[in-house]
């Protein structure tokens, strides 16, 4: 039996909050992912998810953890904590996630993270908008309490409209 890493520890978690809503009915998962890079030996998991009743705009929770944080947990490294780094990407077409609503959520997400917006135009799938929220500190374990929090904070911004920025 394998010991599970702190990015084991938090992907379950992570997911188990997302799970838990949809198996309530808040949540639609669209897709997941679990990827393991051989050439840097990084890890990235994500799971896809959108309010029931709004598929369009779909939310992913996006962990990920390289080489030297796993290899600091495995091979105890002085100075090396267990942790992850945290993404969490907004994707939609500009009347689910237009420029009002992307303003809204940088104000009620706060300064004390990065953003980036992204227009993807495509002759196949049309055009779609990307908001990324990154988080600029490592997320550890002492954190899992957390991650039902931040889920909620994710489903209460889903359900708020552009207007609310006015």
């Amino acid at each position: 039996m394998f010991d599970p890493t702190a990015f084991d520890n938090i992907k379950f978690m992570m997911q188990a909050e997302v799970y838990d809503r949809d198996l309530a009915g808040l949540f639609h998962i669209h897709h997941r992912t679990d990827i393991m890079d051989l050439a840097s030996l990084s890890r990235e998991a994500a799971i896809t998810f959108s309010l029931a009743e709004k598929p369009g705009l779909q939310v992913s929770l996006i962990i990920k953890a390289d080489l030297a944080k796993l290899a600091g947990e495995l091979l105890p490294l002085a100075g090396t904590v267990p942790s992850v780094s945290l993404r969490i990407l907004y994707t939609g077409s500009e009347q689910e996630l237009p420029a009002a609503k992307m303003d809204l959520f940088e104000r009620i997400w706060g300064t004390e993270r990065r953003y980036e917006r992204k227009k993807i135009e495509s002759d196949q799938t049309g055009t779609v908008y990307e908001w990324h929220v990154y988080f600029e500190r490592m997320i550890t374990e002492e954190m899992l309490p957390e991650l039902g929090d931040l889920v909620n904070f994710i489903a209460e911004s889903l359900q708020m409209e552009a207007k609310d920025n006015r």
